[in-house]
């Protein structure tokens, strides 16, 4: 090798040995501290040694990174906490951006020699973690959708506005959150998706323009012969309905409902009724009254009538309807057919002399003679007298009231309801609804008997045989001297050999207390009346054995002894 060739590698080893000798001098320099004009977000690190920036940076802007990000909407907000969030700072990282920690990066070296500068907080997030966040506060924006409706009031359309669901957009959200974060904000805009609901406001106009305006514009007039009747626009609005087909609202008229609701007005058609055979007495016998085939109009024909005329605008809401043969649902065959009725229970008690007790059941005992029970029909002793009011026939009589013996209008009807209770128990029928006195009177059977008050006390029982019942009743008026007497009858086909009651034990008995009543003239003196309580069964035969049983037990309050003065 040549000489001068010597010296040059010589010459070049040396410069390498001095440059790298500088580079290694720089980069533990750089590791020693933090390059001198080192700042992040307005924390001045520079000259301290990494761990020592660390922890100043950590002190110093830790509170800061971790302050709550509001997420709003309008005026709903939720606060995002980051360090429960997955949105965390990342100290050391940081650090070494800003020069700080060893490096063999020579870029970084440069930098660092040259004394640094200002760095962006390095900022991590986890995304999973702040998607579960932001998916634990979406019901703070969640607002439910209200479909339109549309309906009618006394004959007139009433409608409410639809509003749209809201639903807060998670993804976006998070991204929002995530945004802000990294940004160093603390607020972050919610972005919310809006959903139409079922049913909207654009449906609702599209029902009301061609069918529930149309419907209440006017009656609706059927025609037969020369006959008419008119349904008026109140009784087609309680008849619609509205659902939703195929993405519209539809509306319908429930044409079933608006026949039964027009029964009164279908009377202006003067329509033969049909009527079912029945019963009758005639003196002590039971006779068929025969059936009568009718006219009825068409169900069919009235449908297709209403749904032509009810949408439709002036002379198109009339339309004709077409007249069918009434066939009775029991015929007089039929009621033939079940051959002599016989006496399957009865019942009589008697009364003391007063008019008022001879009026007063004499017209209860009017209203409900001849009542025919088909087989699992329902009889209301309140429903058969109705209100028992001088225009309907009764007069003032004693009824118990808070246990003193008052007078009111049909006063002694608790008897007729007595009666009739023992007529329907003798004759097997199904106790409804019963409740014996709270007082005990000896003219009736202990517990077996009745109580009864126009509005809240009823005595009702059921056919629920198979066979049709009709009831008879009647009275011996009262004389002076001599006692009424009250008798229900019930006339039917036995299912039973027999019905009867066990005697009625009476056990418990007890006295009550001396009450004086002051300054009410309606007061009126009252012997005492012992409680007791009393137990009894009533008995079901056929074929000579008990085959049914019913237990029973009533306990009777003490009656005072009242004292006017």
């Amino acid at each position: 090798m040549k000489k001068r060739s010597r010296i040059a590698i010589a010459a070049i080893g040396g410069t390498v040995v001095v440059l790298g000798g500088a580079y290694l001098t720089a980069h533990f320099v750089a590791g020693e501290q933090v390059p001198a004009r080192a700042e992040v977000d307005g924390v001045m690190i520079g000259g301290l040694a990494p761990d020592q920036a660390v922890e100043k940076l950590r002190s110093e802007l830790g509170p800061k990174v971790d302050e709550p990000i509001t997420v709003s909407a309008g005026d709903r907000s939720v606060s995002i906490i980051p360090s429960q969030s997955g949105l965390t700072a990342d100290f050391d990282a940081t650090v070494a951006d800003a020069g700080g920690g060893s490096s063999w990066n020579p870029a970084l070296i440069v930098h660092s020699l040259l004394g640094g500068g200002p760095v962006d907080l390095v900022r991590n997030v986890d995304e999973s973690s702040l998607n579960d966040a932001v998916v634990a506060q979406a019901s703070t924006f969640a607002v439910p959708g209200t479909p339109a409706t549309v309906g009618f009031e006394a004959g007139k359309v009433v409608r409410t506005p639809a509003a749209q669901a809201e639903a807060l957009n998670v993804e976006a959200t998070s991204t929002a959150v995530s945004d802000a974060f990294r940004e160093g904000a603390v607020e972050a805009e919610a972005t919310i998706d809006s959903t139409d609901p079922d049913v909207t406001d654009a449906m609702v106009d599209e029902v009301v323009s061609t069918f529930a305006e149309p419907l209440v514009s006017g009656p609706v007039t059927l025609t037969h012969n020369d006959t008419s009747m008119q349904i008026t626009a109140e009784q087609l609005a309680e008849a619609a309905t509205f659902e939703k087909v195929d993405g519209a609202l539809v509306g319908r008229l429930d044409a079933d409902a608006l026949f039964e609701s027009t029964a009164e007005a279908q009377k202006a058609l003067k329509l033969t009724p049909t009527k079912d055979a029945s019963f009758a007495f005639s003196g002590s016998e039971v006779v068929v009254v025969p059936a009568v085939v009718g006219e009825a109009l068409d169900k069919d024909s009235f449908a297709a009538g209403v749904e032509k005329a009810a949408t439709a605008t002036g002379d198109g809401r009339t339309a004709p309807v077409e007249v069918v043969k009434g066939e009775p649902e029991f015929t007089t065959e039929q009621a033939e057919s079940l051959g002599t009725f016989t006496k399957i229970g009865s019942f009589t008690t008697s009364y003391p002399h007063a008019a008022y007790r001879n009026k007063n059941l004499g017209r209860a005992s009017e209203l409900v003679n001849g009542t025919v029970l088909m087989p699992d029909e329902i009889f209301s002793l309140n429903d058969a007298l109705g209100e028992r009011t001088a225009a309907n026939g009764f007069t003032d009589g004693y009824v118990i009231n808070g246990g003193r013996l008052v007078k009111e209008s049909g006063g002694g009807i608790s008897q007729a309801a007595t009666t009739l209770f023992n007529a329907a128990f003798f004759a097997g029928f199904k106790d409804i609804e019963h409740k014996p006195h709270s007082l005990y009177f000896d003219r009736y059977p202990a517990g077996r008997e009745s109580t009864i008050y126009y509005g809240s006390l009823d005595m009702r029982f059921q056919n629920d045989t198979e066979f049709p019942a009709i009831i008879r009743g009647y009275i011996n008026p009262s004389s002076s001297g001599n006692k009424g007497s009250l008798t229900f009858e019930i006339w039917s086909k036995p299912t039973y050999d027999k019905i009867v009651s066990t005697d009625i034990v009476k056990s418990g008995f007890y006295s009550g207390t001396t009450r004086t009543i002051t300054g009410d003239p309606t007061c009126e003196p009252q012997a005492p009346i012992q409680g007791f309580t009393a137990t009894w069964k009533r008995l079901f035969y056929l074929d000579g054995e008990v085959v049914r049983e019913e237990p029973n037990s009533w306990t009777y309050n003490a009656g005072d002894r009242i004292v006017c003065d």
